[in-house]
């Protein structure tokens, strides 16, 4: 499952992604041949500082804004990235309340996974936010730990993996700090529903000890425990089978996190927790700035992020899962905001089934009622799973007809259109018309 790659100003948005429920049929029968606080605006917020029963415990007044304490969360954030540097855990810590004791472990193994990470890059930079807009993600016991000396700053994680991106990718943080004997401290995450995407969704946010199993091409993040050599091994056989359909135009490299930590892979369902259990793997986009507070970003990679609870699954499916996520992967650079989800999803099981023969009476089960009339919208693709089979089955039709070339271009051509009939004219020589007739037909003969 992967998510849409929007253009400057968009959103990410994480839509329901069902694969889990129809992919393991086909498979088997595949005859394979191979909350918000006012803390700014345009006035001081300053604050009485209280002792601990809410008695003044003399009186301190605290500008939170950001112009005026800005100075100082850089100073800290500075020194994270100097302690990773030098793995100094001691001065990691420095800067972290460690009142909280959860918190405190918390950060220590936060600061443990991150230097097991194979960085080539990495810095934490402040970036500006209105104070209402993270004020939202503050949450109400650090409010009141803190008596309102407390706002959440948003940071970027810049960072790049060592022989694996080639350009900086940044991720997003929602820092919360807390004014206390006379500093601001890393007091916090934030929180919410609608925090940006990769928010504690990284590897390093694991709550447990994570390995590092690595080849030219991928590096698996993994839990400490497992071996990760067997996903290793699949993971070269998925990139191999998607370079064969587009060998250039991307790093070819791809970074997975397969931990057992399942809030890791929850959080890119916060809006849709009913749904995590039917989906296997998200391929996740990213930019040199993050999404959601830039309008100006460019696309910079795709990692590739496992459902802990589905890795346990059959070689066949999970091999599956791989080289569907890779296929968002490879073809990110070239996915826009007009992509249709059809092509999108259509394309990614196109490279994933491709080495197989496929028995009708599977397809047939598989797609079970779902009338093929015409290509699914944007809105109305996840609401039905079984529309990934009929994007595939219209990929496929697009390349066995056309040829591979031209179903690339057409997945490329919505770079510079918007419509399918004018991509189809451009790129096949039909009208809209003509290619959902050719994809019924496709499928009314697939079907036996």
């Amino acid at each position: 499952m992967g998510l849409p790659y929007p253009g400057p100003g968009w959103r990410v948005a994480l839509p329901p992604q069902p694969r889990r429920s129809y992919a393991w049929v086909i498979l088997s029968t595949l005859l394979v041949v191979s909350m918000l606080v006012a803390l700014g605006g345009g006035a001081a917020a300053a604050w009485a500082l209280r002792g601990g029963g809410g008695a003044p415990s003399g009186v301190a007044w605290v500008d939170v804004r950001d112009e005026v304490g800005g100075k100082a969360v850089d100073a800290v954030l500075e020194r994270r990235t100097a302690a990773i540097r030098s793995k100094s855990l001691d001065a990691w810590m420095a800067d972290v309340d460690q009142s909280d004791a959860a918190f405190a472990k918390r950060q220590r193994q936060e600061f443990e996974n991150l230097i097991r990470m194979p960085f080539a890059e990495l810095r934490f930079e402040r970036t500006a936010q209105p104070a209402t807009k993270m004020a939202v993600y503050l949450p109400e016991e650090l409010f009141q730990r803190y008596h309102a000396a407390v706002k959440v700053v948003a940071v970027t994680v810049r960072h790049r993996i060592d022989g694996l991106d080639s350009r900086a990718v940044a991720t997003p943080w929602l820092a919360v700090f807390g004014y206390a004997a006379g500093r601001w401290v890393i007091a916090g995450n934030g929180s919410g529903r609608d925090m940006p995407t990769g928010a504690l969704g990284q590897p390093w946010d694991s709550s447990g000890a994570i390995s590092i199993v690595r080849s030219d091409r991928v590096v698996a993040v993994v839990s400490k425990t497992d071996g990760g050599q067997a996903l290793l091994q699949m993971a070269e056989t998925g990139l191999r089978r998607v370079a064969e359909v587009r060998p250039g135009g991307w790093d070819g490299k791809v970074l997975i996190t397969a931990v057992t930590d399942k809030q890791i892979f929850d959080t890119y369902f916060a809006e849709s927790q009913d749904r995590v259990g039917q989906v296997a793997a998200i391929a996740v986009p990213y930019y040199d700035s993050v999404a959601e507070w830039s309008s100006h970003k460019a696309y910079a990679t795709t990692r590739v992020v496992f459902n802990p609870t589905e890795l346990s699954a059959p070689t066949a499916e999970l091999q599956h899962d791989l080289t569907h996520e890779f296929t968002h992967a490879a073809m990110g650079p070239v996915t826009g905001p007009y992509t249709p989800r059809w092509v999108v999803e259509g394309f990614a099981e196109y490279v994933a089934y491709k080495d197989g023969k496929y028995n009708p009476a599977g397809i047939r089960a598989a797609l079970g009622d779902l009338q093929i009339k015409t290509l699914p919208s944007n809105e109305q693709f996840y609401a039905e799973p079984r529309n990934y089979i009929g994007g595939w089955l219209a990929c496929r039709m697009i390349a066995e007809t056309y040829g591979q070339d031209k179903l690339f271009a057409f997945y490329e051509g919505f770079l510079r259109m918007s419509e399918v009939d004018s991509v189809a004219r451009e790129v096949l020589g039909i009208s809209r018309e003509q290619l959902e007739q050719q994809w019924r037909d496709f499928v009314a003969k697939q079907r036996g």
